[in-house]
């Protein structure tokens, strides 16, 4: 098979098919000792494995990764990152010669409802919400002045949902989602009844909130959909607005990686991650030589 019809056939579902996407806006990096001709491919592989260590930095580097999501020290009791905080971040990437394109807030995260602690804005609960709101727009704030452009935040109430892990090859084993084998257990978390109607509300409180922040820093602010999908009525009472095409189309939103094998020899991932890394950045140099 010709190299060209070879890529073709893979399409660009392939690239973010293996668990890390990847993100338009910047211009992939040449191969370390290579040069191509031919346009630039705008696009790079990126991550959000944390923590954002010198060790996990290393690791990135080695494997190609030059753009991250990355995870500051958690702010504690004053809720919110300062400038200095993120620009220690921020410098340390560098150090590493990684770019922090983006930030995963310290909460808002894809915590199930019931084993998160700061759930206030989620769960339309006032004064807290607005407590933790004002917290983001102190932290959009901090993004603009260490110059990260972008930060990511979820808005779920259930969290990664799954139902065990199925085998996979040579030993690992695959997170799993099967409905048929889902058991609402509880049948309501500690946020009740959900309707799509009072989904809404709180998104659009939120939004109405931080976006003008965004817009006035210039920050970009990027939502994780919901996932895995459940049936329309809800699930533990819940219905996940982010979760279907038609939800979709009404947010303005930005996803980022999905997951990888497990295996008793790789127990943090990485050995599955490096996989991935290394598979997308072969696509992406497959398109740039035919660019």
């Amino acid at each position: 098979m010709k190299r060209r019809s070879f890529v073709s056939l893979m399409g660009t579902g392939a690239v973010l098919h293996r668990g890390v996407a990847t993100r338009a806006g910047g211009v992939a990096p040449e191969p370390e000792g290579r040069r191509r001709s031919g346009k630039p491919v705008k696009m790079h592989v990126g991550t959000q494995q944390g923590p954002t260590t010198p060790r996990m930095l290393q690791y990135f580097k080695r494997h190609g990764v030059n753009h991250i999501c990355g995870y500051p020290p958690d702010p504690g009791a004053k809720g919110a990152w300062t400038s200095d905080d993120l620009q220690r971040t921020r410098d340390l990437c560098e150090q590493h010669g990684i770019a922090l394109d983006m930030v995963a807030l310290p909460f808002l995260s894809s915590s199930h409802i019931d084993h998160e602690p700061r759930g206030a804005i989620m769960l339309g609960k006032s004064p807290e919400r607005d407590r933790d709101i004002e917290h983001i727009r102190k932290m959009i704030a901090a993004c603009a002045k260490a110059g990260i452009p972008a930060f990511k935040y979820n808005m779920s109430l259930l969290g990664v949902l799954r139902t065990g892990t199925t085998p996979g090859r040579g030993g690992s084993r695959y997170s799993t989602w099967r409905l048929a084998d889902a058991r609402e257990d509880p049948p309501l978390t500690r946020a009740g009844k959900v309707t799509a109607d009072v989904a809404w509300e709180r998104i659009t409180y939120f939004l109405e909130r931080i976006i003008p922040v965004c817009n006035e820093y210039k920050v970009r602010a990027a939502c994780h959909p919901h996932d895995p999908g459940v049936p329309t009525r809800g699930f533990q009472g819940i219905v996940r607005v982010l979760g279907t095409p038609e939800g979709l189309r009404k947010f303005v939103f930005m996803q980022m990686p999905d997951h990888v094998p497990g295996h008793p020899d790789d127990p943090q991932g990485l050995q599955a991650f490096a996989f991935a890394y290394g598979y997308i950045a072969g696509i992406l140099q497959a398109v740039a030589a035919l660019a």
